[in-house]
Protein backbone atom coordinates (compact mmCIF):
# COMPACT_ATOMS: atom_id res chain seq x y z
CA UNK A 1 0.00 0.00 0.00
CA UNK A 2 1.03 3.80 -0.44
CA UNK A 3 -0.58 5.04 2.44
CA UNK A 4 -1.64 3.15 5.77
CA UNK A 5 -3.84 5.76 8.18
CA UNK A 6 -5.46 5.17 11.56
CA UNK A 7 -8.57 6.95 12.93
CA UNK A 8 -11.99 6.53 14.72
CA UNK A 9 -14.54 5.60 12.55
CA UNK A 10 -17.66 7.17 12.50
CA UNK A 11 -21.00 8.11 10.28
CA UNK A 12 -22.13 11.59 10.06
CA UNK A 13 -25.64 12.81 9.66
CA UNK A 14 -26.52 15.82 8.64
CA UNK A 15 -30.10 17.57 9.43
CA UNK A 16 -31.87 21.05 9.38
CA UNK A 17 -32.73 22.01 12.66
CA UNK A 18 -34.46 25.56 13.93
CA UNK A 19 -33.48 27.05 17.59
CA UNK A 20 -36.89 25.76 19.22
CA UNK A 21 -35.72 22.06 18.07
CA UNK A 22 -32.33 22.93 19.75
CA UNK A 23 -33.76 23.94 22.51
CA UNK A 24 -35.97 21.27 23.21
CA UNK A 25 -33.60 18.53 23.03
CA UNK A 26 -31.23 20.21 25.62
CA UNK A 27 -28.36 21.12 23.68
CA UNK A 28 -25.51 23.95 23.62
CA UNK A 29 -26.00 25.64 19.98
CA UNK A 30 -22.39 25.95 17.95
CA UNK A 31 -20.70 23.02 20.39
CA UNK A 32 -20.07 19.19 20.77
CA UNK A 33 -23.08 17.37 22.41
CA UNK A 34 -22.37 13.84 23.90
CA UNK A 35 -25.28 11.22 24.12
CA UNK A 36 -25.23 7.55 24.48
CA UNK A 37 -26.06 5.14 22.31
CA UNK A 38 -29.66 5.18 22.79
CA UNK A 39 -30.22 8.20 22.99
CA UNK A 40 -28.30 9.13 19.58
CA UNK A 41 -30.84 6.27 17.84
CA UNK A 42 -33.89 8.03 19.18
CA UNK A 43 -32.82 11.15 17.97
CA UNK A 44 -32.11 9.73 14.94
CA UNK A 45 -35.63 8.56 14.18
CA UNK A 46 -37.23 11.72 15.62
CA UNK A 47 -35.77 13.50 13.36
CA UNK A 48 -36.62 10.96 9.77
CA UNK A 49 -36.43 12.69 6.78
CA UNK A 50 -34.79 16.05 8.62
CA UNK A 51 -31.54 14.02 8.15
CA UNK A 52 -30.77 15.01 4.53
CA UNK A 53 -27.07 13.71 4.23
CA UNK A 54 -25.29 11.04 6.01
CA UNK A 55 -21.45 9.40 4.88
CA UNK A 56 -18.79 7.19 6.54
CA UNK A 57 -17.14 10.13 8.91
CA UNK A 58 -13.35 10.16 10.15
CA UNK A 59 -10.46 12.86 9.27
CA UNK A 60 -8.20 9.79 8.36
CA UNK A 61 -10.77 8.11 6.47
CA UNK A 62 -11.21 11.11 4.25
CA UNK A 63 -7.53 11.33 3.41
CA UNK A 64 -7.82 8.02 2.29
CA UNK A 65 -10.53 8.58 -0.10
CA UNK A 66 -8.69 11.95 -1.43
CA UNK A 67 -5.50 9.48 -2.07
CA UNK A 68 -7.86 6.89 -3.02
CA UNK A 69 -9.96 9.17 -5.68
CA UNK A 70 -6.33 10.28 -6.92
CA UNK A 71 -5.50 6.26 -7.99
CA UNK A 72 -3.35 5.76 -4.52
CA UNK A 73 -3.40 2.64 -2.86
CA UNK A 74 -4.35 2.77 1.03
CA UNK A 75 -5.60 1.00 3.90
CA UNK A 76 -7.74 2.35 6.88
CA UNK A 77 -7.46 0.77 10.11
CA UNK A 78 -10.48 1.45 13.22
CA UNK A 79 -13.24 0.24 15.65
CA UNK A 80 -16.42 -0.26 14.59
CA UNK A 81 -20.00 -2.13 16.12
CA UNK A 82 -20.88 -5.78 15.10
CA UNK A 83 -24.08 -3.06 13.99
CA UNK A 84 -25.78 -2.04 10.93
CA UNK A 85 -23.69 1.70 10.88
CA UNK A 86 -20.57 -0.70 11.07
CA UNK A 87 -21.51 -2.51 8.18
CA UNK A 88 -21.98 1.02 6.15
CA UNK A 89 -18.48 1.83 7.13
CA UNK A 90 -16.96 -0.73 5.89
CA UNK A 91 -19.30 -0.93 2.40
CA UNK A 92 -18.04 2.72 2.28
CA UNK A 93 -14.47 1.61 2.66
CA UNK A 94 -15.15 -0.54 -0.33
CA UNK A 95 -16.85 1.64 -2.51
CA UNK A 96 -14.18 4.24 -2.76
CA UNK A 97 -11.50 1.42 -3.09
CA UNK A 98 -9.79 1.87 0.23
CA UNK A 99 -8.43 -1.62 1.69
CA UNK A 100 -10.54 -2.19 5.33
CA UNK A 101 -8.50 -2.99 8.34
CA UNK A 102 -11.91 -2.22 10.53
CA UNK A 103 -11.71 -4.20 13.89
CA UNK A 104 -15.19 -4.95 15.34
CA UNK A 105 -15.60 -4.69 18.92
CA UNK A 106 -18.44 -5.09 21.60
CA UNK A 107 -20.79 -2.15 21.63
CA UNK A 108 -22.19 0.55 18.88
CA UNK A 109 -20.66 2.31 15.80
CA UNK A 110 -19.80 6.23 16.69
CA UNK A 111 -22.15 8.60 15.10
CA UNK A 112 -22.81 12.44 15.01
CA UNK A 113 -25.60 14.47 13.99
CA UNK A 114 -24.63 17.64 12.76
CA UNK A 115 -27.93 19.84 13.50
CA UNK A 116 -27.89 23.10 10.89
CA UNK A 117 -30.15 25.79 12.05
CA UNK A 118 -30.75 28.66 9.04
CA UNK A 119 -28.18 30.83 10.28
CA UNK A 120 -25.76 27.95 9.06
CA UNK A 121 -24.42 27.24 12.84
CA UNK A 122 -24.02 23.43 13.41
CA UNK A 123 -24.23 21.79 16.47
CA UNK A 124 -23.29 18.11 17.19
CA UNK A 125 -24.92 15.50 18.70
CA UNK A 126 -22.55 12.54 19.23
CA UNK A 127 -21.49 9.39 20.73
CA UNK A 128 -18.60 7.81 19.81
CA UNK A 129 -18.81 4.03 20.47
CA UNK A 130 -16.74 2.00 20.40
CA UNK A 131 -13.97 4.30 17.42
CA UNK A 132 -11.41 4.95 19.84
CA UNK A 133 -11.14 0.94 20.83
CA UNK A 134 -8.94 0.23 18.56
CA UNK A 135 -5.90 -1.87 19.78
CA UNK A 136 -4.47 -4.46 17.53
CA UNK A 137 -1.62 -4.04 15.78
CA UNK A 138 -0.78 -5.21 12.13
CA UNK A 139 2.86 -5.97 11.39
CA UNK A 140 1.41 -6.54 7.91
CA UNK A 141 0.30 -3.55 7.57
CA UNK A 142 3.40 -2.29 8.56
CA UNK A 143 5.81 -4.41 6.06
CA UNK A 144 3.38 -3.51 3.10
CA UNK A 145 2.69 0.17 3.54
CA UNK A 146 5.47 2.57 2.51
CA UNK A 147 3.73 5.56 4.56
CA UNK A 148 1.72 6.26 7.78
CA UNK A 149 -1.25 8.71 7.83
CA UNK A 150 -2.10 9.58 11.54
CA UNK A 151 -4.32 12.55 13.22
CA UNK A 152 -3.48 14.11 16.24
CA UNK A 153 -6.98 12.94 17.95
CA UNK A 154 -5.78 9.34 17.76
CA UNK A 155 -2.35 9.95 19.71
CA UNK A 156 -4.51 11.77 22.92
CA UNK A 157 -7.38 10.53 23.22
CA UNK A 158 -7.35 8.71 26.39
CA UNK A 159 -8.50 5.11 24.83
CA UNK A 160 -6.74 2.40 23.37
CA UNK A 161 -5.98 3.94 20.30
CA UNK A 162 -3.79 6.22 21.38
CA UNK A 163 -1.14 3.55 22.50
CA UNK A 164 -1.82 1.79 19.00
CA UNK A 165 -1.18 4.89 17.19
CA UNK A 166 2.03 5.31 18.87
CA UNK A 167 2.89 1.25 18.17
CA UNK A 168 2.20 1.94 14.66
CA UNK A 169 4.88 5.42 14.84
CA UNK A 170 7.63 3.10 16.33
CA UNK A 171 7.11 0.73 14.09
CA UNK A 172 6.88 3.06 10.80
CA UNK A 173 9.92 4.73 12.32
CA UNK A 174 11.99 2.17 12.79
CA UNK A 175 11.33 1.01 9.19
CA UNK A 176 12.62 3.78 7.64
CA UNK A 177 9.05 4.73 6.14
CA UNK A 178 7.03 8.27 6.17
CA UNK A 179 4.67 9.60 8.67
CA UNK A 180 2.86 11.87 8.09
CA UNK A 181 1.09 14.03 10.91
CA UNK A 182 -2.21 16.29 10.79
CA UNK A 183 -2.97 18.25 14.06
CA UNK A 184 -6.78 18.24 14.61
CA UNK A 185 -8.95 20.29 17.02
CA UNK A 186 -7.23 22.95 18.39
CA UNK A 187 -9.08 23.00 22.30
CA UNK A 188 -7.48 19.04 22.34
CA UNK A 189 -4.59 20.45 21.09
CA UNK A 190 -3.76 23.04 23.75
CA UNK A 191 -4.47 21.03 26.21
CA UNK A 192 -1.94 18.43 25.20
CA UNK A 193 0.78 20.61 22.96
CA UNK A 194 3.77 19.63 25.12
CA UNK A 195 3.52 16.15 23.34
CA UNK A 196 2.35 16.55 20.10
CA UNK A 197 5.02 18.67 19.34
CA UNK A 198 7.38 16.09 21.11
CA UNK A 199 5.71 13.61 18.89
CA UNK A 200 6.20 16.19 15.55
CA UNK A 201 9.60 16.56 16.37
CA UNK A 202 10.53 12.99 16.86
CA UNK A 203 8.36 11.37 14.65
CA UNK A 204 6.58 13.39 11.90
CA UNK A 205 8.38 13.48 7.78
CA UNK A 206 5.10 15.62 6.87
CA UNK A 207 2.79 17.66 9.23
CA UNK A 208 -0.30 19.57 8.51
CA UNK A 209 -2.44 22.19 10.57
CA UNK A 210 -4.41 25.23 10.10
CA UNK A 211 -3.73 28.72 11.29
CA UNK A 212 -5.75 27.98 14.76
CA UNK A 213 -4.33 24.62 15.38
CA UNK A 214 -0.99 26.25 14.76
CA UNK A 215 -1.80 28.70 17.24
CA UNK A 216 -2.72 26.12 19.93
CA UNK A 217 0.32 23.98 19.48
CA UNK A 218 2.59 27.30 19.54
CA UNK A 219 1.03 30.20 21.01
CA UNK A 220 1.18 33.40 19.49
CA UNK A 221 3.00 34.28 16.25
CA UNK A 222 2.63 30.62 15.79
CA UNK A 223 3.48 31.37 11.55
CA UNK A 224 6.60 32.83 12.67
CA UNK A 225 7.72 30.22 14.69
CA UNK A 226 6.90 27.51 12.38
CA UNK A 227 10.37 29.13 10.85
CA UNK A 228 12.44 27.75 13.59
CA UNK A 229 10.62 24.85 14.45
CA UNK A 230 13.23 22.24 14.88
CA UNK A 231 11.88 19.15 12.56
CA UNK A 232 13.26 18.61 9.01
CA UNK A 233 9.73 17.50 7.67
CA UNK A 234 8.22 19.67 5.07
CA UNK A 235 5.16 21.87 7.22
CA UNK A 236 1.74 22.87 5.29
CA UNK A 237 -0.16 25.49 7.11
CA UNK A 238 -3.81 25.51 5.42
CA UNK A 239 -5.03 29.09 5.30
CA UNK A 240 -8.44 28.50 3.51
CA UNK A 241 -9.72 31.00 0.67
CA UNK A 242 -5.60 32.62 1.85
CA UNK A 243 -4.34 29.55 0.22
CA UNK A 244 -1.18 28.11 2.54
CA UNK A 245 2.29 28.26 3.50
CA UNK A 246 4.86 25.47 3.16
CA UNK A 247 7.81 25.67 5.31
CA UNK A 248 10.66 23.09 4.48
CA UNK A 249 14.02 23.49 4.07
CA UNK A 250 14.54 26.77 5.82
CA UNK A 251 11.95 28.35 3.20
CA UNK A 252 8.72 29.68 3.14
CA UNK A 253 6.63 29.37 -0.13
CA UNK A 254 2.58 30.71 -0.57
CA UNK A 255 0.73 28.96 -2.27
CA UNK A 256 -2.44 30.90 -3.48
CA UNK A 257 -6.00 29.35 -3.39
CA UNK A 258 -7.43 28.11 -6.26
CA UNK A 259 -10.88 29.35 -7.39
CA UNK A 260 -13.70 27.35 -6.26
CA UNK A 261 -17.47 27.63 -6.04
CA UNK A 262 -17.47 26.53 -2.13
CA UNK A 263 -20.86 24.80 -1.26
CA UNK A 264 -19.64 23.68 2.11
CA UNK A 265 -16.28 23.68 3.55
CA UNK A 266 -16.35 20.33 5.21
CA UNK A 267 -13.15 18.05 4.52
CA UNK A 268 -11.39 20.63 2.61
CA UNK A 269 -8.31 20.39 4.62
CA UNK A 270 -8.81 16.68 4.77
CA UNK A 271 -8.85 16.82 0.79
CA UNK A 272 -5.56 19.12 0.82
CA UNK A 273 -3.80 16.87 2.64
CA UNK A 274 -4.68 13.69 0.78
CA UNK A 275 -3.54 15.61 -1.87
CA UNK A 276 -0.22 16.36 -1.09
CA UNK A 277 0.11 12.82 0.22
CA UNK A 278 -0.79 11.58 -3.20
CA UNK A 279 1.78 13.86 -4.69
CA UNK A 280 4.26 13.14 -2.48
CA UNK A 281 4.08 9.30 -2.40
CA UNK A 282 4.53 9.87 -6.28
CA UNK A 283 7.74 11.69 -6.66
CA UNK A 284 6.33 14.97 -7.33
CA UNK A 285 8.53 17.77 -5.35
CA UNK A 286 6.57 19.28 -2.02
CA UNK A 287 5.59 22.30 -3.18
CA UNK A 288 3.88 20.84 -6.73
CA UNK A 289 2.39 18.58 -4.38
CA UNK A 290 0.35 21.13 -2.00
CA UNK A 291 -0.89 22.68 -5.65
CA UNK A 292 -2.29 19.20 -5.65
CA UNK A 293 -3.67 19.23 -2.62
CA UNK A 294 -5.52 22.90 -3.29
CA UNK A 295 -7.16 21.17 -6.15
CA UNK A 296 -8.50 18.38 -4.76
CA UNK A 297 -9.88 20.82 -2.16
CA UNK A 298 -11.95 22.97 -4.92
CA UNK A 299 -13.64 19.63 -5.73
CA UNK A 300 -14.17 19.20 -2.21
CA UNK A 301 -15.68 22.63 -1.23
CA UNK A 302 -18.24 22.37 -4.10
CA UNK A 303 -20.58 19.55 -2.76
CA UNK A 304 -22.05 19.26 0.57
CA UNK A 305 -20.09 16.70 2.56
CA UNK A 306 -16.30 15.79 3.09
CA UNK A 307 -16.96 12.78 0.17
CA UNK A 308 -14.56 13.17 -2.83
CA UNK A 309 -16.13 13.31 -6.79
CA UNK A 310 -13.29 12.15 -8.57
CA UNK A 311 -13.24 8.63 -8.33
CA UNK A 312 -10.56 6.87 -10.66
CA UNK A 313 -9.28 10.18 -11.90
CA UNK A 314 -5.87 10.84 -12.38
CA UNK A 315 -3.86 13.69 -12.25
CA UNK A 316 -0.52 14.44 -13.57
CA UNK A 317 2.14 17.36 -12.29
CA UNK A 318 5.48 18.15 -13.38
CA UNK A 319 8.28 17.30 -11.13
CA UNK A 320 9.78 20.54 -9.65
Amino acid sequence: MDLFALGTPLIDMFAKADDALLKKIGVTKGATNYFSAVQLAAMEKKLGRQVFYRYAGDNARNVCEGFAALGGFCGFAGAVGADKAGAEFSANLSECGIADFLQEKKGSTGKIVALITPDKERTFCADLGVSSQCNEFDALAVENSRMLYLSSITLVVKAPVAKLALKYADAFKKAGKRIALSIENPPMVKENAKFLLSFAQKYADILFLNESEADALLGKGAERKLHFLKTKAPIYLKKGKHGSLLFYGGRMNRIAAMKAKVMDTTGAGDAYAAGALYGISRGYSVLSSAKLGCYLATKVVAKFGAGVPLAHTRIRLKHR
